[in-house]
């Protein structure tokens, strides 16, 4: 998947969104009318891992089985209403994309027949940016899209002749999927692709180049959510694994590992925004290995509190303390201010999680003063977007969980105030959440829900974040009915976010359940 702007891009997010929201209506209506996952899989003559992906939102089923779901799960139509929406937005884009593909298609035809009529050369032509000093690739839509296409295909003819033809398609589908995103012109995709075939030919400009694509991608996340990068970042990750395990020069292989180790690091952040801890866990332990094949205790460290993250996530103390001990040991071997900063933060979550007030605010204490007395913006450092404001949002978490709502509401107050919300729209998004939540344990319920109501409009950049806004609203049943409440229940409704025929039914556990 490529990642690019425009109508195309904000099609498929609402297309996913949908799928999203179906699956998790299904798994809380299932859940309330206690249906387990293998008894819906028998009434359907399913398996439960289809039903598991059903309401994770990555397969769909045909209408007359949602029509059974329905009835079995006594949504009462809901369910049903609620897949017409979605199969007929698919139906819609499909011809929206056909249409186009037959736009791009004409496109290039006319574009080559002009290329070959002023000049039969057979190479593509690359105009000069005006004022840019470099050379420009085309955009990757109508006759770029073909030229890309084409390039990939030489990959693949190149690469079947020294690892196999299943072997190169694999390989040349992970760069296909980079070729969109990384804005390289012909020459450095040649290069990649050359890479590929022999890893010996691997040079810092392969190496640079899979680097600036991961840090575009991070840019793309922080506005567009992980969901509309994951598979980008995936792909050059495959590119990344693909040249270590071949014969690349020995000079080169620690500055992959630091790429590898970077790239599988980011890739477990997506998951756990995709509400994935278990699966991002496996990618921060390969980040970690590849921090010390790098002889990079940064990239170490930071993998390591990230794990720390994910053990907190799962509600695993002895996970998360002991491996918040490991990172501090790793960090203390660098310079890095704001990585110091965001390992004693998710310390302090661990001695959250295990009831240790005290540690905790010594914890937090310890991260302002990393960053107020040290190299706010340290060259490279993996932590480049701590700063004050993402420790008060972080901190609200903790503070909630320590039974302390009204602290936790100045926090989140405070990471507002901070946060840019132009470019970092995700992490605002989920300080807002947090703030509502310490509201409801607060009682201040017509606040939260003003708060929740502006959260809502951008939940659907992660699952997670989806399901974080969900817990909070279950918090406010003992409001249900009120006008504040109602409100905010309406704005849930308009953004896709509950059923739109009954009243808001979210079951007492922290996710879907078999």
């Amino acid at each position: 998947m490529t990642v690019d702007t425009g109508e195309p891009a904000a099609e498929r997010v609402r297309l996913r969104t949908l799928r999203r929201s179906l699956g998790l209506h299904l798994a809380i209506y299932r859940t309330a009318a206690g249906v387990s996952q293998p008894e819906l899989a028998q009434a359907l003559s399913r398996t439960r891992s289809t039903i598991s992906k059903v309401e994770h939102g990555t397969r769909g089923m045909p209408q007359k089985q949602w029509r059974i779901t329905d009835e079995v799960c006594r949504a009462e139509g809901a369910l049903v209403s609620e897949h017409s929406v979605l199969a007929q937005a698919e139906q819609d884009y499909r011809g929206r994309w056909r249409a186009q593909q037959r736009q791009a298609r004409q496109a290039a035809a006319q574009a080559g027949a002009d290329a070959l009529r002023a000049a039969p050369a057979p190479a593509p032509v690359r105009e000069r940016e005006q004022g840019s000093g470099r050379d420009a690739w085309p955009e990757t839509t109508g006759a770029g899209r073909e030229l890309a296409e084409e390039l990939m295909r030489e990959v693949v003819t190149t690469l079947a002749r020294s690892l196999g033809r299943r072997e190169a398609l694999r390989v040349a589908r992970w760069a296909l999927a980079a070729v969109g995103l990384s804005g390289l012109d012909a020459d450095e995709c040649a290069r990649v692709a050359q890479a590929l075939e022999a890893p010996r030919r691997v040079d810092a400009h392969v190496v640079n180049n899979l680097a600036t694509t991961l840090a575009h991608c991070k840019r793309q996340e922080d506005t567009l959510g992980p969901c509309e990068v994951l598979d980008t970042v995936v792909a050059q990750h495959g590119i990344v694994r693909h040249l270590l395990k071949g014969d690349c020069p020995e000079g080169l292989r620690r500055s992959l590992n630091t790429v590898d180790s970077n790239m599988a690091t980011t890739i477990g952040g997506y998951l756990i925004s995709m509400g994935q801890p278990d699966g991002a866990r496996r990618y921060f332990e390969r980040a970690r290995r590849a921090g010390h094949d790098a002889r990079n205790p940064a990239c170490a460290a930071y993998a390591a509190a990230w794990t720390t993250y994910a053990a907190f996530l799962r509600g695993d103390t002895c996970a998360a303390l002991d491996t918040a001990a490991a990172a501090r040991s790793l960090a203390a071997r660098t310079d890095d201010a704001q990585l110091k900063a965001f390992v004693e933060l998710m310390a302090a979550g661990a001695y959250a999680l295990d009831g240790r007030h005290g540690p905790y605010m010594a914890a937090c204490d310890r991260a302002s003063g990393f960053l107020a007395g040290g190299n706010k913006c340290a060259a490279g450092s993996p932590a480049y977007w701590i700063h004050e404001g993402t420790l008060d949002s972080h901190r609200s978490k903790f503070l909630s969980l320590l039974g302390k709502p009204r602290q936790a509401v100045e926090a989140a107050t405070n990471a507002l105030a901070r946060l840019d919300h132009t470019p970092y729209v995700h992490d605002y998004a989920h300080c807002e959440v947090k703030l509502g939540n310490g509201l409801v344990l607060s009682e201040e319920i017509p606040e939260a829900a003003r708060v929740l109501g502006d959260a809502a409009r951008l939940a659907s950049l992660s699952p997670r974040l989806t399901a974080e806004l969900h817990a909070t609203r279950a918090l406010m049943r003992p409001w249900d009915g009120t006008q504040a409440v109602t409100t905010l229940d309406a704005q849930l409704e308009a953004c896709g976010l509950i059923p739109t025929t009954a009243p808001y039914r979210r079951p007492g556990s922290s996710g879907p359940s078999s």
